[in-house]
């Protein structure tokens, strides 16, 4: 049977997911690592099937139903938070628990735009499996919200799609809770570490440009090795400036991920530094000429 042959594909999947999540790097470097680990694994599948077909029709439902959606809904997955990561607002805690919990929103629209055929996946309810899970017997009228099988009918089902984003979002929902339940941990951390930095003394430095210009002047000094002779971890340096400005600036390495993603200016600050300080020059030179 197909699904027997595809279930060794899922194992090796989930044996590199681990030595991923073995090599304890940031999130945005592990979700892309997994969102191609996992298209690899969807690749290999649609190679398998597309060669040997189904031995019968039951067969084809339960690769529809319950073995593509187990890779292609991590695919999903990894795909959202690797989106997430990247979007999350380099700011405090609040804004972004607001901003997490519009993902969750998110969540809650799909399962309300899609609660009939999600009642019909969770009950385990069958009698509409020949026509959800077996290829070229969708209706468009029943599948408006969802038309992959469209674009791609020999390796897509009306709805194996939507089966996958409801295994993506069980996922992603965990995810969600669990990065709030740590905001909201940090916030009292934060909140008595405020209190305390202002019984410190009554004057503080305040940086006044942008957390990202910030982020952009610390990732520059660490990376000439002009402090300890580079003898420094970057979140050291990152704390360093926190504590000397007062200011929170969240995930150094997401705001590092910004400065690449710029397609032009990717060191504004830098360059601003370095003309502001040569028109200084410029002007001192003239007023010592005349």
């Amino acid at each position: 049977m197909a699904c027997n042959e595809c279930v060794k594909i899922i194992e090796d999947l989930e044996e590199k997911l681990v030595d991923l999540k073995s090599e304890n790097v940031h999130i945005l470097v592990f979700s892309e690592k997994a969102v191609m680990s996992c298209k690899s694994a969807v690749l290999e599948m649609q190679d398998f099937i597309l060669r040997k077909g189904f031995t019968d029709e039951q067969d084809e439902i339960e690769f529809f139903k319950n073995i593509k959606p187990k890779v292609y809904g991590k695919l999903l997955y990894y795909a959202k938070i690797f989106s997430i990561e990247t979007k999350r607002p380099n700011s405090r805690n609040k804004v972004q628990r607001k901003f997490l919990i519009l993902e969750q929103d998110k969540i809650t629209a799909f399962q309300s735009d899609n609660l009939e055929f999600y009642q019909y996946y969770r009950c385990n309810t069958t009698n509409l499996d020949d026509r959800f899970f077996v290829r070229g017997k969708a209706d468009i009228r029943l599948c408006i919200g969802s038309l992959h099988f469209l674009i791609d009918p020999n390796f897509s089902t009306s709805h194996d799609h939507t089966v996958s984003v409801i295994m993506a979002y069980d996922m992603l929902s965990v995810y969600l809770k669990t990065e709030i339940e740590k905001l909201d941990s940090k916030c009292g951390e934060n909140e008595n570490r405020d209190k305390e930095d202002e019984n410190l003394n009554g004057s503080k430095l305040v940086w006044t440009e942008t957390k990202i210009a910030l982020s952009e002047l610390i990732y520059a000094i660490h990376s000439t090795g002009a402090i300890n002779k580079g003898v420094i971890e970057l979140h050291e340096l990152v704390k360093v400036f926190e504590e000397l400005f007062h200011i929170d600036l969240g995930d150094p390495y997401r705001a590092f991920v910004e400065m690449r993603l710029r397609k032009k200016d990717r060191t504004k600050f830098i360059d601003y530094l370095k003309n502001r300080l040569l028109g200084r020059m410029d002007d001192a030179d003239q007023r010592e000429q005349t």
